[in-house]
């Protein structure tokens, strides 16, 4: 766990501690990112606020195992090998996935596989097909609430099943979501792909860290600075930096007290492999192979 609780670079090394964080950079331009912010917020669309949707997935089996989130009583399909297997990784799409949904955990799949991991992987589908951001954003603590009843709803055995969850942009945040909401689980690891979250969320005083804390054995923040659309859409958004662009950033700012990560959490720089938010979970190309040594 060498990289766990430091800032990182594409080659593994510290990062220098002393450069600028991009959320004080922000905060000093916060007037005029906000009236583009405003407007993604008046014209209600994607493309106004600089995301862009994913496409070129591999097609994925007519019956491929799912967990429907979008309703208040969780239900998985073609999940009965799933959920007899003694490991499994559960896939959280991002905005603008839902119809996607199972072909990008395919994806995710086929690029594990390549790896020499063989696990199933079960897609977690939930309400993020909405032009409005901010209430895809709203949706995903929901998911997340759901997602880790659905757990705990003895559909798989927590104590005898290595459960690993992996989230892709706003799907990193439904992660997130998930692991506060868990009673008495614990999951093994948690991979968060180019996620939408702001980049002092899961410091010690940030919303996320009780559940980083409890509900996992380790969390990774895979994050790229080639990520345009966390490191430019999500900072018109939120005029805060966003975690998959350049990782956690606990300094405090201006007005804060500097903290820390918890010590399960560990930021991994993949800019030297990441080219784009769309790169991650694909084979060929994006982190997968750093995301598997990281599930040893």
């Amino acid at each position: 766990m060498s990289e766990r609780n430091a800032r990182t670079d594409g080659d593994g090394d510290e990062a220098d501690p002393t450069r600028v964080g991009r959320r004080r950079l922000l905060g000093s331009v916060a007037g005029a990112s906000a009236g583009v912010a405003g407007l993604g917020a008046t014209t209600d669309s994607a493309s106004a606020t600089g995301f862009t949707g994913c496409d070129d997935w591999l097609e994925a089996p007519a019956e491929y195992p799912e967990i429907d989130l979008t309703t208040g009583n969780p239900t998985a399909v073609n999940a009965d090998a799933v959920e007899d297997s003694d490991e499994v990784v559960i896939f959280v799409h991002g905005w603008l996935g839902l119809e996607t949904s199972t072909d990008q955990a395919h994806t995710l799949e086929r690029a594990l596989a390549d790896e020499g991991y063989d696990a199933p992987v079960l897609a977690a589908s939930w309400e993020a097909d909405t032009p409005n951001y901010w209430r895809a954003e709203g949706e995903s603590e929901t998911a997340g609430r759901r997602l880790a009843a659905w757990l705990e709803a003895d559909r798989i055995d927590l104590e005898g099943t290595t459960v690993r969850l992996v989230g892709h942009s706003l799907g990193g945040r439904v992660c997130l979501e998930t692991l506060p909401a868990l009673d008495d689980a614990t999951l093994e690891t948690v991979a968060l792909l180019g996620t939408a979250a702001d980049d002092d969320a899961v410091c010690r005083d940030g919303e996320f860290a009780y559940g980083i804390e409890a509900g996992a054995e380790a969390v990774y923040n895979y994050h790229s600075e080639n990520d345009d659309n966390v490191c430019y859409g999500y900072d018109l958004q939120s005029l805060s930096s966003g975690l998959g662009c350049g990782g956690a950033d606990c300094s405090g700012g201006w007005f804060d007290d500097e903290s820390s990560t918890p010590d399960n959490y560990a930021d991994v720089d993949v800019t030297a492999s990441v080219e784009g938010h769309c790169e991650y979970a694909k084979p060929g190309v994006g982190c997968v192979p750093r995301v598997v040594a990281h599930f040893d």
